[in-house]
């Protein structure tokens, strides 16, 4: 009888050694934060494997694996992203323990903006050549002086015509339908415009003064000509007459005195007037006519915004009446005040996290092109000088050109409660000593506030004092209420006597041993029930052999032992399962039962 009763024993201490080193799984936090340039990834308190398990973390930007590692129980790193473009990524966690191999696994997605603009089109510049009616046919060629221009060519670079282009469509104008006072009343327009981007000539055949269509920026640079230059019939030089067939001489007569004509007194001419040229880019400057009748020269006063000039007419010249032979020309850069360049404003960012504390709306970052205030009234998005708003983003309303405002509305925020996530709780018995096993997680997005900020707390049904452990991390152990773990060993609801026995007692913590209720805070709370280890000469209570010798106090097993046990075997544990640990307590259970057996029939014979 004593081997039997020494081999329950050491069935016993055996299956209480597999209770103590059946730890509860840590809480697998797959944690993956995302910007425009990066994605971060810290996985933390995954189980290290062993005989060809492991854990395995995939990356997809895009559709393309970027990233394919495994790793023991924590990996961190990060991964680049293209910051001209929106991304796409997915992260993808294959943990290998659980009891159903993916209980643990875990996927984060999220789209990323771009945060960089992509590098501008180099600069393309093409050449067009107009013809057009003058307004005012005695006055030189001008933009003010342009009617109706119709396209006649363009070619690549920026080298202005110096003779009539040699080939051009013809389809919107025929140079030969040009009208008779042509070289009088018309003019040629050429412009330097920048096409990169979605330019196209097809929206530019016609150009009205002074209502368009224009060109705006990308107009480079522009020259107006009267067309005269261009065309050989309106040159000033004669031109040659076929010769005559020679006629048959005639006899000669006597000469008769002839009566000598005086020369014939130069025709007066209207000196061609210079015209302003005014460029943001290259400067202000004016262009002269091209002309034998006069020399022009150019006086510019100090800060470049007005100059004068003057003709001086050739030799010979006869100058017509009131013929103008000074011009003077002022320069406002009125038209050097482009218009503005159009942005969007970037949308705050919402931040709703559990409960209200938490809620907020951040700013976005201030740049060179737009600016930004938190107000009472929302996000107010302002555009620096030369740029303004077109469409806004939803969310925004416009206040006028350069100001935005950004308002929140109630139904942004989800207002739910914050509570802490569960793991594995339970108690277990470790070396004849109970224990509050536990590991809890904040809700996501909710920071911690220190490396040990969880309270514990046994609530006592009967109104009594409460007991209460700060200071603790969120994951870890907790000697029980009454409990010692050092000599002399205590068990709540169990008082040492003076002479070394234990005696049962409604003291000591006894309020903890039917199912009693723990709390864990931290800034959000859980509560759970929690059952006291199942009782044992080596855990849970005083040992029979030093009880009081006249109480013979001894947890009694019922017959049904395995039955209860099994219904006493939920440690009312919330999220992960305790797996092994609740298997093995089973059969902890089991045994006792039966050791106690046998020393109540020992004692009884």
């Amino acid at each position: 009888m004593k081997r039997m009763l020494a081999s329950a024993a050491t069935a016993a201490l055996a299956l209480g050694g597999l209770v103590a080193t059946a730890m509860p799984a840590s809480a697998h936090t797959p944690n993956v934060d995302a910007n425009c340039t990066s994605l971060s990834l810290d996985l933390k308190w995954y189980q290290e494997g062993g005989d060809g398990k492991t854990n395995t973390v995939t990356v997809t930007v895009n559709g393309e694996t970027v990233l394919q590692e495994s790793f023991g129980d924590g990996h961190s790193t990060s991964v680049p992203l293209d910051p001209t473009r929106d991304n796409k990524w997915v992260v993808q966690v294959d943990a290998w323990d659980g009891d159903t191999g993916t209980e643990y696994d875990a996927t984060r997605d999220g789209t990323t903006t771009a945060c960089q603009e992509p590098e501008p089109e180099p600069e393309k510049l093409e050449t067009a050549f107009y013809v057009y009616p003058k307004l005012r046919a005695n006055e030189p060629a001008a933009w003010d002086n342009s009617g109706f221009q119709t396209l006649i060519t363009t070619r690549d670079g920026e080298e202005f015509w110096e003779t009539l282009p040699e080939e051009y469509p013809g389809d919107h104008f025929n140079i030969e339908d040009l009208p008779a006072d042509a070289c009088e009343s018309w003019g040629v327009q050429q412009d330097v415009v920048r096409t990169q981007g979605d330019f196209a000539w097809s929206e530019f055949i016609h150009i009205t003064y002074p209502d368009g269509p224009l060109f705006d920026w990308r107009l480079k640079a522009d020259r107006h000509t009267d067309l005269s230059n261009f065309l050989p019939e309106c040159s000033d030089e004669p031109t040659e007459t076929p010769e005559e067939p020679e006629k048959p001489e005639e006899p000669e007569l006597p000469e008769t005195p002839e009566a000598s004509e005086p020369p014939a007194a130069p025709e007066p001419v209207t000196l061609p007037a210079p015209s302003s040229v005014e460029d943001c880019e290259v400067g202000n400057s004016v262009d002269l006519p091209e002309t034998d009748h006069a020399t022009y020269t150019e006086k510019w006063n100090d800060d470049h915004t007005e100059v004068t000039v003057t003709a001086t007419p050739a030799e010979g010249v006869q100058l017509a009446d009131g013929a103008e032979t000074e011009w003077t020309f002022t320069f406002t850069g009125e038209i050097c005040a482009s218009e503005p360049v159009v942005v969007t404003p970037e949308l705050p960012t919402v931040v709703d996290l559990c409960g209200t504390e938490s809620d907020d709306i951040r700013v976005p970052e201030s740049s060179d092109e737009v600016t930004y205030e938190k107000t009472s009234e929302g996000i107010v998005a302002t555009a620096a000088e030369g740029f303004a708003f077109d469409e806004l983003p939803a969310g925004y309303s416009a206040v006028d050109t350069t100001s935005a405002l950004y308002t929140v509305s109630e139904s942004t925020f989800t207002d739910e409660m914050c509570e802490l996530v569960p793991g594995d709780i339970g108690a277990v018995c470790d070396a004849e000593t109970p224990y509050l096993v536990y590991g809890v997680t904040l809700p996501e997005g909710a920071p911690a506030p220190g490396e040990n900020p969880l309270t514990v707390t046994f609530i006592n049904p009967g109104g009594g004092n409460d007991h209460v452990t700060t200071d603790l991390p969120l994951e870890g152990r907790l000697l029980w209420p009454g409990a010692s773990a050092e000599e002399p060993l205590q068990w709540p609801g169990w008082e040492r006597l003076e002479d070394g026995s234990y005696v049962e007692t409604d003291g000591n913590f006894a309020w903890t041993r039917d199912g009693v209720q723990v709390r864990f805070e931290v800034n959000p709370d859980y509560s759970t029930v929690v059952e006291y280890p199942p009782a044992s000469e080596e855990c849970a209570d005083a040992p029979a052999n030093i009880r009081e010798a006249a109480a013979q106090t001894v947890v009694d097993v019922p017959e049904d032992a395995p039955e209860v046990a099994a219904e006493e075997d939920e440690l009312a544990l919330t999220g992960a399962t305790v797996g092994v640990a609740a298997a093995v307590a089973l059969l902890l259970v089991a045994g006792g039962a039966a050791l106690f057996v046998v020393r109540r029939r020992l004692h009884q014979g």
